[in-house]
């Protein structure tokens, strides 16, 4: 049976006044807290150990890095959900559930599609760069920060927003490795709070979900149309 109350010529109507004692004890400042520090950890590691990947694979110059590219490359294959129930229990035991440390972890080893973008786009720098630096005594470290980093503002704008984009939205992984937490992430938030019949009041929720990717883009647009040769002002 639904609940109608009229207050000051205000229909309320139950499911909309449950929601409205959810949305007041909606604990918006912790879940968005949580939310960026998962997916900001996770994009800003993910993009720096994809680009160093990207790069060994571009320009090393050893025969078998295409043969460990190729394997990279395979992993993609594998669905997330055949890993995530191992993953879970690996890091129930470590007492790591709940806490921003899977995600961590798993920017520290990049994503395989990222290491693609980077392998790709460092494999066109032309070699007289890395060549001439090499030259003026720069070793592999310095050449890629000096050179190589630069000149990757594109490509850096893509795998950033990409993993920031994947995380953000990601409410499976979310769900089950903050399961434990009373404050959770704003995204499961806002599902308890249309689960607990809040959907009428869940716009402004709603929008604050969607504003931090929405600026992340905004931010990193500008970046996205360079390319390394007009940015390095080589010619071909």
């Amino acid at each position: 049976m639904t609940l109608v109350l009229l207050v000051g010529g205000v229909v309320f109507v139950g499911p909309i006044v449950i929601g409205l004692g959810h949305l007041a004890r909606f604990p918006f400042g912790m879940a968005l807290f949580n939310s960026l520090v998962i997916a900001g950890s996770f994009t800003a590691l993910s993009t720096v150990s994809a680009a160093l990947a990207g790069f060994a694979f571009a320009r090393n110059r050893v025969w078998w890095k295409n043969i460990l590219f190729l394997f990279v490359l395979s992993t993609l294959m594998v669905p997330w959900v055949v890993t995530m129930i191992p993953q879970f229990a690996l890091f129930y035991r470590l007492h790591l559930i709940n806490t921003p440390w899977p995600w961590v972890l798993w920017g520290i080893q990049g994503t395989p599609l990222q290491i693609f973008l980077f392998r790709q786009f460092y494999a066109s720098f032309p070699r007289e760069l890395e060549d001439a630096a090499a030259l003026d005594g720069s070793g592999r470290l310095r050449i890629f920060w000096d050179i190589f980093v630069p000149n990757s503002k594109p490509v850096i704008a893509i795998a950033s927003l990409w993993a920031f984009i994947l995380v953000w939205g990601d409410f499976l992984t979310q769900d089950l490795f903050f399961l434990l937490d009373r404050n959770g992430t704003l995204l499961t938030r806002i599902t308890d709070l249309l689960a607990f019949g809040g959907g009428a009041l869940s716009s402004l929720p709603l929008a604050l979900y969607a504003l931090p990717p929405v600026i992340f883009f905004v931010v990193v647009q500008r970046y996205i149309a360079q390319t390394v040769l007009t940015t390095t002002g080589i010619k071909g």
